[in-house]
């Protein structure tokens, strides 16, 4: 039977020396790096700002707690996701409540969205599946009738644009996580934002 890897990553002789360098400096976590990374991929994304963490799962839970979330609220999100959208929900004791997919985009629904709105309702987190951008717009128009936060997980869609804005730009939304795991666009080893 034939091995197929998980992911495979590019990585030439010039990352091999950077990562060196970092490992030789006194600066192995945070530091300058780290900074220039952050500001990078903010300028990138045209972000007002970026803030690099530990992981795209920590990155959603820090976001869900920006949020507010609480015990007794809930966030609408996709079921077709990876299971660290909804446990960061979870993690801030709010409940994760699905709302069905747009089956020619496999993303969620923005009708479905709004049948899903109840009183608990505090934030919509949509999740960019495969790379292929929500319907920002429409999530956005329903995110601000309901007074509603917007959490973007686009742990899959750093490069993406919708209606020419890159993902991360935080245009449609109050918040963008992305991923840097080694099956993502780019990685870093690990990490988020």
């Amino acid at each position: 039977m034939k091995n197929i890897p998980y992911g495979r990553q590019s990585v030439d002789k010039n990352d091999i020396k950077e990562v060196v360098k970092v490992l030789k400096s006194d600066w192995i976590a945070q530091g300058p790096m780290v900074q220039r990374f952050e500001e990078s991929l903010a300028k990138y994304c045209s972000a007002k700002y970026a803030v690099a963490v530990s992981s795209g799962t920590a990155a959603l839970h820090l976001a869900c707690i920006a949020a507010g979330l609480n015990k007794g609220d809930e966030a609408i999100t996709s079921p077709i996701t990876f299971l660290a959208t909804s446990n960061a929900v979870l993690y801030t004791g709010a409940r994760p409540v699905f709302a069905d997919i747009d089956y020619d985009t496999v993303n969620i629904n923005p009708d479905q969205i709004s049948k899903k709105i109840t009183d608990k309702t505090k934030v919509i987190l949509p999740v960019h599946f495969a790379g292929h951008p929500c319907d920002l717009e429409e999530i956005h128009k329903i995110a601000r009738k309901h007074n509603l936060m917007i959490i973007e997980d686009a742990a899959h869609a750093l490069g993406a644009k919708y209606r020419g804005t890159k993902i991360g730009s935080c245009k449609y939304s109050d918040m963008t996580i992305l991923s840097f795991h080694p099956v993502k666009a780019i990685t870093t080893g690990e990490g988020g934002s």
